[in-house]
């Protein structure tokens, strides 16, 4: 699940509510949220995190974090 149709991106902006703004590849900006598996292993993101996002097919100004990525 982590892999299949999630791109990278990097988070730009903490937003309530455990939202996060985070800006793709392409300079398209994306509001996201975690998944619960993340959530469960509590994980805090900061500005300049590197996650993948699975873009939600509905909306696709929405997503999922669904992994953090190593830092460089």
């Amino acid at each position: 699940m982590s892999g299949a149709g999630a791109v990278e991106a990097t988070v730009v902006e903490i937003l309530p509510a455990a939202t996060y703004r985070v800006e793709l590849a392409n300079r398209e900006q994306v509001t996201a949220h975690l998944t619960r598996p993340t959530e469960a292993n509590f994980v805090r993101l900061r500005v300049r995190d590197h996650v993948l996002v699975k873009r939600s097919a509905a909306d696709p100004a929405r997503g999922r974090i669904v992994k953090v990525l190593e830092k460089p």
